[in-house]
């Protein structure tokens, strides 16, 4: 079984390689806007990704939601095209565009066949400069909008994790969801929407990336066309997390769930920290995968859990280390026992060789069939760039990843979870006991 996951891993990294072309270069259009691009071999498809540093991490309990909600209304209509000649243009090369937001980067990305690079230039760029946000649009989609957050409460996971953010985050903008929160959302402007255009995305702020089989003077011509006389603005102001890690051992919140749910959480370091690679392998070892420690201590030997596992977000600033479970309520505090059992084993002795092994194949095998497509190339060169590690970064972490040592694993998390956790119990029975 080994052997045949070892040959499939082997295959998809030919095919990465054959895909990605290995050609990286980036250039600076006349405006200052910095073009990261790779070309790529095989099918001619290209994707351009637009993005901005000015996030969901620039927000505040006033305004957070306005960077998804100005980016969702970017793709609607501008001012030169409405909703419907918008739609046409963009299916009349087979084209598709979509906005992503996330904490830490905001954009766009635009994939389509390479013969049409100049053209789809041309109709992104017009949605980066000129978007319309028609005031009927604008209600439109914020109606979506708090529609969507209030789904978020029918799932137990969902109102577990934005519960947990908010009590580690306190009041700073990580602990706000991305789409914001009815009041926010309700209260945003055309107006608002407009100004925040205006500091998101221009010159001094815009990134693009490019990923395709196209030539590198066919790109350099069409973005400098379109996008070399974007202007320059107002700089991103990188915001300042105060965070207050002096928090409560334990919150309670009641739910209309039947079901409980556990996540117990430990201040973490951010994406440029010492430990950030040590602690996406133990990530994976704790809770990645079937074979992983949480999976087979909770669920396959004792059967506490219908769901489990571990995140480790990757963060421009402070970050968590957690363990997620969802379970019966009666079983609420012989889990939270077996978690800190598991965790202090875990700290105690070294990884086992071959686990670790397995580990590092496991998270090279994800990490590589996740950019097969041009789309996912141009993201994560995108991201990397706007984080602060630099789009080479993306290929050097793979060998990062093996550099990682059973030692290392010990004292990082002895660092970690030697600290007290935050934890977060959804529990049916807190709202019968109040």
């Amino acid at each position: 079984m080994k052997k045949t996951i070892g040959i499939f891993i082997l295959l998809v990294q030919i095919l990465f390689v054959q895909n990605a072309g290995g050609e990286m270069n980036d250039f600076t259009l006349k405006n200052g806007i910095k073009v990261i691009f790779n070309k790529t071999s095989g099918v001619k498809v290209a994707s351009v990704r637009v993005v901005t540093p000015v996030s969901a991490v620039c927000e505040n309990e006033n305004n957070s939601g306005i960077s998804n909600l100005t980016a969702r209304l970017m793709v609607k209509a501008t001012a030169n095209r409405s909703v419907e000649t918008l739609a046409k243009d963009i299916d009349n090369i087979g084209a598709d565009l979509y906005a992503d937001t996330d904490y830490d980067m905001s954009g766009f990305n635009m994939s389509f066949l390479s013969e049409y690079f100049d053209k789809a230039c041309e109709i992104f760029s017009d949605v980066v400069k000129n978007p319309l946000f028609d005031e009927k649009e604008v209600d439109f989609e914020k109606q979506n909008t708090i529609a969507a957050l209030n789904s978020r409460k029918d799932s137990i996971g969902r109102t577990a994790s934005d519960n947990f953010i908010k009590a580690f985050y306190g009041n700073t903008s990580y602990s706000f969801p991305v789409a914001g929160s009815e009041k926010t959302v309700s209260a945003l402007t055309s107006e608002n929407l407009k100004d925040r255009h205006k500091y998101s995305y221009n010159a001094s702020n815009i990134l693009i990336s490019v990923a395709g089989n196209i030539e590198e003077s066919v790109v350099k011509k069409s973005l400098e066309k379109y996008f070399g006389n974007i202007e320059s603005g107002k700089k991103l102001e990188k915001p300042v997390l105060s965070l207050d890690l002096k928090k409560p051992e334990e919150v309670k919140v009641s739910g209309k769930f039947n079901q409980a749910y556990i996540i117990t959480g430990f201040p973490a370091p951010s994406l440029s920290g010492r430990d950030f690679v040590t602690l996406k392998v133990i990530n994976a070892l704790l809770g990645g995968r079937m074979t992983s420690v949480l999976f087979t201590e909770l669920r396959e030997k004792l059967g506490l859990a219908y769901e489990v596992g571990a995140i480790y977000p990757s963060r421009i600033g402070e970050s968590y280390f957690a363990v997620y479970i969802g379970l019966d309520k009666k079983n609420i505090s012989l889990t939270l026992k077996r978690i800190d059992e598991i965790l202090k084993d875990f700290c105690s002795k070294e990884v086992d060789a071959q686990e670790l092994k397995d580990t590092k194949t496991y998270i090279k095998g994800l990490y590589i069939m996740d950019r097969q497509t041009v789309g996912k190339q141009s993201y994560y060169y995108a991201w990397r760039e706007i984080v602060g590690q630099g789009y080479k970064y993306d290929e050097k972490y793979l060998d990062d990843i093996d550099n990682v040592t059973a030692a290392d694993i010990k004292a990082a998390a002895n660092k970690i979870f030697g600290a007290k956790p935050l934890t977060l119990i959804i529990d049916p029975e807190a709202a019968k006991n109040k």
